[in-house]
């Protein structure tokens, strides 16, 4: 069983029982300001693990890009790389962001009409 998801779960415990069940007193904005700061801390710690941008030893620079490059024609048939990984590789996320697209833009004309 991994960790992390625990993690997450805890801190969102934690967050759902100050928010909901603790009065409003100097304990509530202690306890709040204590889950912000651990929030922040992680945003701080995952931002500075990161690679600097544009480096050229991490994986998305050598391994994506190139994999993509050279095995497009022999797994998909496609002559287009760009075509191709729209399509075959990357089609469940195409597909996802289309269907937010159609959405955003049905909430907004509905919302437009009733107005």
């Amino acid at each position: 069983m991994e960790v992390n998801p625990l993690i997450g779960v805890g801190i969102l415990l934690v967050i759902a029982y100050v928010f909901f069940y603790l009065p409003q007193s100097q304990i509530r904005q202690i306890l709040v300001f204590i889950i912000l700061s651990m929030i922040g801390y992680a945003l701080v710690i995952t931002v500075a693990e990161m690679p600097a941008f544009g480096a050229l030893n991490t994986p998305a620079n050598n391994l994506v890009a190139s994999r993509y490059i050279e095995g497009t024609v022999g797994e998909t048939g496609a002559l287009n790389v760009i075509a191709a990984i729209i399509t075959d590789y990357r089609a469940f996320d195409t597909l996802g962001e289309a269907t937010v697209l159609f959405v955003a833009i049905a909430a907004a004309i509905s919302t437009l009409k009733t107005h």
